[in-house]
């Protein structure tokens, strides 16, 4: 209750609901009460229904959607349309002598204008929807489902790039592709030693990093954990092999800082990437994570051969998947 009164809209919606009380009095004055046996239940159902509808998408627009212009639109729109719906709806249960002409100008005059505010509120809607698809851009293709959006980063999960991996395949099947697989070195001891909050925040990090510089035909998304997997269309493997490079350099060079102590907490990733030449993505991705555990262990015995010497951040690990 008391986040509805710290609603925006609050006053006006209380106007609304205080307007379909004062109509029920007016019916209720100035009309008579038809017999239950002259009650035409397929219009009392279908402007019933109606009316329910106009008010459940109502409630839906104020829970989804923050203050603005185009949330504004949508609202009064809705309200209008409401209220006319509702006028429709008393007079399957009140009869207005035909002398009294108020009721027919409460029921007709608010539906225009509602329609009207619906209109502009979808065609401003629609502008705001082409300022997301640009920022969107390397975060979704083809096809957008909120299901296959990723919880924790502004990513979409790896159903999502499977999807469009698949769609690119069959769609293309003669053009060149790559695919990049990233993982962050040592994760699980970042999370250890600053929290899971602090690694969420990580992962958030990276891939706005990430994002930041890839082109903007290439289709970035959190695979699972600390793993993203990055489509490149019109890649063959020596621009790949130059992306990781690349990408492991940035996050070396990144500077993120702890929240609270604003420790600077260092960053590396290692890549392995691969040209599109399989029909299907569940086998470029088991390929690529092939590759991944080959890479680890070499990288393990490394370490162990030479116990002494220290890793070079900056060295870069792509060449080592091919």
């Amino acid at each position: 209750m008391k986040r509805l009164r710290q609603h925006p809209f609050s006053i006006i919606i209380g106007v609304l609901m205080l307007c379909c009380v004062l109509s029920i009095a007016l019916f209720l004055q100035f009309g008579d009460v038809k017999a239950f046996q002259t009650w035409k239940w397929i219009d009392i159902l279908g402007e019933g229904g109606a009316a329910a509808f106009a008010l459940l998408w109502l409630v839906l627009v104020l829970k989804s959607r923050i203050h603005g212009q185009v949330t504004t639109l949508f609202v009064y729109g809705l309200c209008f349309t409401f209220f006319h719906l509702w006028m429709d709806v008393l007079d399957e249960f009140i009869k207005i002598p035909a002398q009294i002409q108020w009721d027919t100008w409460l029921e007709s005059v608010p539906f225009p204008i509602g329609l009207t505010l619906l209109t502009l509120a979808v065609y401003f809607w629609h502008q705001e929807q082409l300022a997301i698809n640009k920022q969107m851009q390397k975060r979704e293709r083809i096809f957008r489902d909120h299901r296959l959006f990723d919880a924790l980063t502004p990513l979409a999960d790896a159903n999502y790039f499977k999807s469009e991996l698949n769609h690119m395949i069959e769609k293309n099947p003669s053009d060149t592709h790559s695919v990049i697989l990233l993982d962050m070195v040592n994760f699980n001891q970042i999370n250890q030693d600053y929290g899971y909050d602090e690694g969420s925040q990580i992962l958030q990090h990276i891939s706005q990093l990430i994002s930041l510089n890839l082109r903007q035909t290439d289709l970035l998304c959190r695979y699972a954990g600390d793993r993203f997997t990055i489509l490149m269309c019109n890649t063959d493997h020596q621009q790949a092999q130059a992306m990781c490079i690349a990408l492991e350099k940035l996050i070396s060079h990144s500077q993120y800082f702890h929240r609270q102590s604003n420790q600077l907490i260092p960053l590396h990733a290692r890549t392995t990437y691969c040209e599109v030449i399989d029909r299907s993505a569940q086998t470029v991705l088991k390929r690529l994570n092939q590759q991944l555990i080959h890479l680890k262990s070499t990288e393990l015995a490394s370490k162990q051969r030479r116990p002494v010497a220290q890793p070079n951040p900056f060295a870069t690990t792509s060449e080592a998947t091919q």
